[in-house]
């Protein structure tokens, strides 16, 4: 009976430690997965500075709507500036995205130039931006190369080597 119960201890171990190399490996594809949407929402921001009037807010939310982030959808009613909202914002994304601290600084620095020059610089601005995302976004897909299989083996072993211990 007691060797029963190691064995099923075990089992359970083992299938715990796998599924938390799982959950770190699949961490590493949400943050991939934000970078991409988050290009796709600058591109969406692109298009609405260039082609309509409205404001920063407006452009913002309709933005993040389309391009389902819609943690960065504003309430209009608001009276603070655009650079405390989108602080806010930023400070405010949920942490199962795994974003690094670079990416969090960068997207607060993306946010405190954006609607404070004319339609020219907002596209440089924008083109600037997409540029530094699209480098983190293969940051992050090198990342997924190196580690995501680092860390399915490393649950599965090390679980295994804690049952053999266990027995």
């Amino acid at each position: 009976m007691c060797l029963v119960l190691k064995f099923l201890g075990c089992i359970m171990l083992l299938a715990a430690t796998t599924s938390t190399g799982f959950l770190l490996s699949h961490r590493l594809s949400k943050r991939r997965d934000f970078l991409k949407a988050f290009i796709a929402f600058i591109n969406s921001v692109t298009t609405n500075i260039r082609y309509s009037s409205a404001d920063i807010f407006t452009v913002i939310t309709s933005s993040a709507n389309s391009d389902s982030l819609l943690y960065f959808a504003i309430d209009t009613a608001q009276n603070l500036p655009f650079e405390a909202v989108w602080k806010d914002k930023i400070d405010n994304i949920p942490k199962h995205l795994s974003l690094t601290e670079a990416d969090k600084k960068l997207l607060y620095e993306f946010g405190t130039q954006l609607g404070k020059t004319d339609v020219d610089g907002q596209m440089k601005h924008l083109e600037l931006y997409k540029i530094s995302f699209t480098k983190q976004l293969s940051f992050a897909e090198e990342a997924i190369k190196q580690k995501s299989k680092l860390y399915k083996s490393m649950g599965f072993f090390a679980g295994a080597a804690i049952a053999l211990m266990m027995i």
